[in-house]
């Protein structure tokens, strides 16, 4: 078999009623695997490109399912030291991630919390110059994920980045040697191998592209296995293109 099954049984971090401390530790598993596995390096390092062709201040962005919030933190601070007047989203459908959120932005008057679903965003169309979503597509069926990218694109003004898993058999043993080497939390030890089989494999994220029927987007890999979908600010388009890496595909103009 070339890639581990997919499956499409729930996460605990989607479930309701999980013990709260239980809860707590796989929020904190999130953050390390964002901490430790270039999560926020990578979000960080499309931004800087960002920001730099985007005329707008301040810089808005919209975190897509933000979970605990931690990138839209580091976003903040980045920012900070940059001297980078932000405005930051964080938005997430879970009451119980959302009360963990409000512990992380503590102190960080740039980022509000937002309650809504990724499927129908409470935000108008181009009302937002950079939207991003980290690590949360995996948690849709195909179907509503082409709707999550559909509903970035529509409400993202400048661009967007997303960026997943690749569902191969090197993630699984990667994830599973993590979860169970490096943690002791139960939810985290099902939920991380189980992220990596919902997730997408490379010729499914081309797909979902097509599927939600983007266009002037890339798709994009990166180590560690991730895909990163891409839709570059006008300035950097041409650029970007430019230094096309192998295995990258764009879809439209």
């Amino acid at each position: 078999m070339r890639y581990p099954p997919k499956s499409q049984a729930p996460e605990y971090l989607d479930a309701p009623d999980q013990d709260p401390v239980e809860f707590a530790g796989l929020l904190e598993a999130i953050r390390r695997t964002n901490r430790w596995y270039g999560g926020r390096t990578l979000i960080l390092g499309y931004l800087r490109r960002f920001a730099a062709v985007i005329p707008h201040r301040p810089l808005t962005i919209l975190d897509v399912a933000t979970a605990s919030a931690d990138i839209p933190a580091a976003i903040a601070a980045w920012a900070r030291k940059s001297g980078l007047p932000v405005r930051i989203a964080a938005l997430d459908i879970n009451l119980d991630i959302l009360a963990a959120a409000r512990e992380t932005v503590r102190g960080l008057p740039e980022v509000a919390l937002v309650r809504g679903n990724a499927i129908a965003l409470p935000f108008p169309d181009r009302s937002i110059d950079v939207v991003i979503c980290a690590l949360s597509l995996h948690h849709f069926s195909f179907d509503d994920a082409a709707a999550v990218l559909r509903e970035i694109d529509r409400v993202a003004r400048s661009g967007f980045v997303v960026n997943d898993i690749l569902r191969s058999w090197t993630a699984y043993a990667g994830i599973l040697a993590d979860t169970w080497l490096l943690s002791r939390n139960r939810l985290a030890r099902r939920d991380g191998p189980l992220s990596v089989r919902r997730s997408f494999t490379w010729p499914e994220y081309h797909d979902l592209v097509r599927a939600a029927g983007l266009r002037g987007v890339w798709v994009r890999r990166h180590r560690l296995m991730r895909a990163v979908l891409v839709r570059w600010p006008q300035g950097l388009h041409e650029h970007e293109t430019r230094m096309r890496p192998s295995g990258e595909a764009r879809y439209g103009r």
